[in-house]
């Protein structure tokens, strides 16, 4: 949280009637003008704030405009001593969350503080299904998306976590998430589900202390409500270790899905496979390499591909993949005068910017960079 106020008075006053540390605010930093708001936003990063619209040096609304062309501008609660629309009208555009009158009331900024609380994990919830969605997808997670995790899991007080695999169970219509949450234990704080064609993929999170026997009572839980639920469906439910960063996740949710313990191809079959994937991959750069993709053609589970492949080559999956498509790229751009967008679709990509994208961070250098480069011209 930060607050930003001129009044030292008020900074005194909301310390003393908001206990910040119950409703789980970790840090509270203040601030008394404009100027030093928008500096405090971009190196303290916070979640939500508190602003005053009257102060010196630069006002609260112009203030939040400068923070929002730097590109953060957290939810905020607007304060003024005037109940004028033209405020009102600038704080909206900057789609402000709340605007009370001062003198603060401290039941109504308690409602609002909550309201706004749930929102941001509903928020933070929904960007990490968003990125499990893709990790699921793809079989890997890339910086970004780890971020993106890593800052919601901290949002949410998540220390421990572990991805639970649901087969065969409800209709594919069901919504899980409501009567999974039902879960009493306490130490049980977060879940998200990502519902698939076959499976749902249940990222179950919780405090430091957090353990495999609280996952395998949430598992029975689990399969006593389905049972109510859907008595006629068979369940199979499996379970990962668990981890502290999401950078596990690719492995968990292989992991998870080996638990089920389904029909398994024998090690024999697997590998042949692998054998014949390889060169699949290889010759079919141009095509959809997902795992989802490969693994229907090859008839096998996408999460047994992505163990098999990496024990097998020593490699993920999907990096393997990268890593012909960005080879095959570079040949293209050293021996041809084709543009960009066409290597680009010749290459696997759907969009020239995403190619681009994926070849710097591949040779550290642009497209355009590699062909000119004469290190790479004849």
């Amino acid at each position: 949280m930060l607050i930003v106020d001129d009044q030292i008075s008020l900074h005194r006053y909301l310390d003393k009637v908001i206990s910040w540390s119950e409703m789980g605010f970790t840090q509270v930093q203040h601030v008394y003008d404009g100027v030093e708001a928008a500096r405090m936003v971009d190196t303290f990063r916070p979640d939500m704030m508190i602003m005053d619209i009257h102060m010196p040096l630069l006002n609260g609304i112009d203030s939040m405009k400068r923070m929002q062309q730097s590109g953060h501008l957290p939810r905020t609660i607007i304060l003024s001593a005037y109940d004028q629309f033209e405020y009102a009208r600038d704080a909206l555009r900057l789609q402000v969350s709340h605007y009370l009158l001062k003198p603060v009331d401290a039941d109504q900024l308690r409602d609002v503080l909550v309201e706004l609380i749930q929102e941001s994990a509903a928020a933070g919830r929904q960007s990490i299904r968003n990125e499990l969605n893709q990790t699921i997808y793809s079989g890997s997670i890339e910086a970004e998306s780890l971020s993106i995790v890593r800052k919601g899991l901290e949002f949410l007080s998540v220390d421990r976590f572990a991805i639970l695999t649901f087969v065969d169970g409800l209709p594919s219509e069901t919504d899980y998430s409501c009567w999974l949450q039902e879960q009493v234990d306490n130490k049980i704080s977060c879940v998200i589900c990502c519902k698939n064609k076959k499976e749902m993929v249940v990222l179950v999170g919780g405090g430091d202390d957090l353990t495999s026997s609280q996952l395998r009572e949430f598992r029975e839980f689990v399969l006593e409500k389905a049972s109510v639920l859907s008595p006629n469906q068979q369940w199979s439910v499996g379970i990962s270790t668990i981890a502290q960063d999401a950078a596990s996740l690719p492995q968990l949710i292989a992991e998870s899905a080996q638990d089920i313990g389904g029909p398994a191809e024998t090690g024999s079959k697997l590998r042949d496979a692998m054998l014949r994937i390889k060169p699949y991959v290889d010759r079919s750069y141009q095509e959809d390499l997902t795992l989802q993709s490969v693994s229907g053609r090859f008839d096998i589970d996408k999460y047994q591909l992505s163990r098999a492949f990496k024990q097998e080559f020593g490699v993920n999956y999907w990096s393997y993949v990268i890593k012909v498509r960005m080879e095959k790229a570079a040949q293209l751009l050293v021996g041809t005068s084709w543009k960009n967008s066409r290597i680009a679709e010749h290459t696997g990509f759907l969009d020239e910017s995403h190619f681009s994208r994926v070849f710097k961070k591949y040779y550290g250098m642009t497209p355009k960079e590699y062909r000119s480069s004469p290190a790479h011209t004849d």
